[in-house]
């Protein structure tokens, strides 16, 4: 069974069933007014601030916020997993040629490998940002996930004993590592986040999105205005 591409035309009862959830979600996103600005991907590392930032960062802009883990659930979680990459590329890619404005998608699905989505979202004008947590000891990150979780509700409390948050750490930093490499090679924006400052740390990355974003927009608009004018100096005679 095959989903296929943006472009695909074929009908498996599956494919039905997904593109019925994205039609219904796009009804929904139309419905609400929605920012005049580029639509944003936030990914990154696991416990690493993102969904904080990306709801500090809708609520500000207007944005319609979207989780992988919700699409996941909702159109590929339960396929043959040598499908779930298939679906997920179409079910993303479908969205944000949809939505190329206004609405933002977080999550570390954005990420999955091959991890096509970032560099074709950013060659699209949709703007591309990671989170991690590279630059740091793993006993470091294991201190400050103890002290996160020993004051906010988390998944880790009742599955993770402080040996295997130490082991936890230590994929985090890799994984952290592995992106923000990944992120320099594809000139994309990527930002390391202490925990240990968490609240001033993204409110810094909060601000530096806004900024890129809004360049981003005014560079678009620039671009817009220009072929306009070279479309109507052809058009005099």
């Amino acid at each position: 069974m095959t989903v296929g591409t943006e472009n695909t035309q074929s009908a498996t009862p599956l494919k039905a069933e997904i593109d019925a959830y994205l039609t219904a979600l796009f009804t929904k996103v139309s419905a609400a007014p929605l920012p005049d600005l580029p639509s944003i991907l936030i990914s990154g590392a696991v416990r690493c601030g993102k969904t904080k930032v990306a709801r500090r960062v809708s609520l500000r802009g207007g944005y319609y916020h979207l989780r992988t883990d919700e699409i996941r659930n909702q159109t590929y979680l339960d396929a043959p997993e040598s499908e779930k990459r298939r679906i997920a590329k179409y079910v993303f890619r479908r969205i944000l040629l949809q939505f190329p404005k206004g609405v933002l998608i977080e999550g570390t699905g954005l990420m999955d490998a091959p991890c096509e989505l970032p560099v074709w979202a950013d060659r699209r004008g949709i703007a591309f940002f990671a989170i991690g947590y590279s630059f740091d000891t793993p006993q470091a990150k294991q201190r400050d996930l103890l002290a996160y979780r020993a004051e906010n509700t988390c998944w880790t409390k009742q599955r993770k004993s402080d040996e295997e948050m130490l082991r936890f750490a230590r994929r985090l930093i890799r994984r952290s590592t592995d992106i923000k490499r990944y992120c320099a090679a594809e000139g994309l924006p990527y930002f390391d986040l202490d925990s240990s400052r968490f609240d001033a740390e993204r409110a810094r990355i909060v601000r530096e999105i806004e900024r890129m974003v809004k360049k981003r927009h005014m560079e678009q608009a620039r671009a817009g205005n220009l072929s306009g004018l070279i479309a109507r100096l052809k058009l005099w005679p």
